[in-house]
């Protein structure tokens, strides 16, 4: 395939050519008329809310532009705890200034007087006036990966500058019952949310259409659309599959099922989460005794972490999960007499537990009022095409 591919498929930077705009549910605006009304109304603060790469960070860089943003995420704020040094750190602002301070000695028989020159703090007054200076706008992304803690002081950080002009996005993800921005009564009233939704079938075929076309290629659209399921709503991963179409080694002169097979395969070689499915399919210590195994259809025996993996990452891909569809999923893999729904939520909540003892890269699922979440899409899309998934279920 052409190289050009590249240039035109972005799953990593602003897709120029195949930037595809949406319309939010139940209005006619689109999320970047909603984002520039909501930029525009002073003293509110915007929270963007939507699944992991669903396209909020670059729906910023579309309607903000790269150079008013000032990114940071919720991982910079693990280590840096005061809010504004963070941000000062991040746009390179010295966040010393110095002062000068007359003082004076005086006898009957001498006159004495020395300046004294002093540092002192002022982060967060620095930091305002370039903002305001320079018309940046601070886009906090994956604000819930910051400590709680640190969560609340920054909703608390940001509801005191907002009033004087200080523009913010911050950017986080759905199901959060610790909400720190939506849950501070101090901000009732001056926050614009824009809930992103996911993305549907017919909206990322459009990225395979624009791209197809700049390329000057026909793809049946039953093909584009069994990219789309793959793509799992995400956008990000729909700029990769059909990147990686033109990238797979040897020539492609067509684009089959099995060539976008392929490229899924492909896509998954360098995605980080091989330790992240040990850690889940090794599930908590079990004091020296052996799990039981349970035999599948298909004649494979699997514990319970093994089992919940695989049938997570069966057809269709849901990033929803309900209990009641999880024991359905087995019934159709297992003998569902045989396991309990106990004991899957039992299973889940030692997942929950392990996850939450882990870094940021680990929180790739919540299991929460039996439901689970699928947080992170390109998990799901790990667990469906990672080369060796059977031994990495089993």
């Amino acid at each position: 395939m052409d190289k050009s591919f590249s240039d035109i498929f972005k799953p990593g930077t602003y897709p120029q050519r195949t930037y595809v705009s949406r319309s939010s549910s139940g209005t006619r605006y689109t999320y970047e008329e909603r984002l520039k009304q909501s930029l525009s109304i002073e003293g509110y603060l915007t929270y963007i809310v939507g699944p992991s790469k669903i396209g909020k960070t670059v729906l910023c860089e579309n309607v903000i532009g790269r150079e008013h943003m000032v990114s940071m995420s919720g991982n910079d704020f693990s280590k840096e705890h005061d809010f504004w040094t963070g941000i000062g750190k991040k746009t390179g602002i010295s966040m010393t200034a110095r002062i000068s301070q007359e003082t004076t000695d005086i006898s009957d028989s001498e006159y004495r007087s020395t300046i004294v020159t002093k540092d002192y703090f002022a982060a967060k007054d620095r930091v305002i006036r370039y903002f305001n200076e320079q018309k940046k706008i601070l886009v906090l992304d994956d604000f819930h990966y910051a400590p709680l803690e640190i969560q609340y002081d920054i909703a608390c950080q940001l509801k005191e500058v907002i009033r004087s002009g200080f523009k913010a996005v911050v950017i986080s993800l759905p199901y959060r019952s610790d909400d720190a921005i939506r849950l501070n009564p101090d901000l009732t009233g001056r926050i614009s949310i824009i809930e992103i939704e996911p993305w549907k079938r017919e909206e990322l075929v459009r990225i395979a259409n624009k791209g197809f076309s700049e390329l000057n290629m026909t793809v049946e659209e039953r093909l584009m659309a069994k990219m789309a399921e793959e793509s799992i709503h995400s956008p990000q991963l729909m700029q990769s599959i059909c990147l990686n179409i033109g990238l797979l080694p040897g020539t492609t002169e067509e684009i089959t099922e099995a060539v976008i097979e392929e490229s899924c395969r492909f896509t998954c070689m360098n995605l980080p989460y091989a330790d992240v499915v040990r850690v889940l399919k090794a599930g908590p210590p079990t004091r020296g005794q052996q799990r039981l195994k349970y035999t599948l259809y298909d004649g494979s025996q699997k514990d319970i972490y093994g089992l919940i993996l695989k049938i997570l990452a069966d057809n269709p891909p849901l990033v929803e999960l309900s209990i009641d569809e999880l024991m359905e999923r087995i019934k159709k893999t297992t003998d569902d007499y045989v396991i309990k729904q106990q004991k899957v939520k039992d299973s889940l909540k030692n997942w929950q537990k392990m996850l939450e003892q882990q870094g940021s890269l680990y929180q790739v699922l919540e299991w929460k009022d039996d439901v689970i979440y699928i947080l992170d899409n390109m998990f799901l899309f790990y667990i469906r095409w990672g080369i060796g998934k059977e031994r990495l279920w089993g």
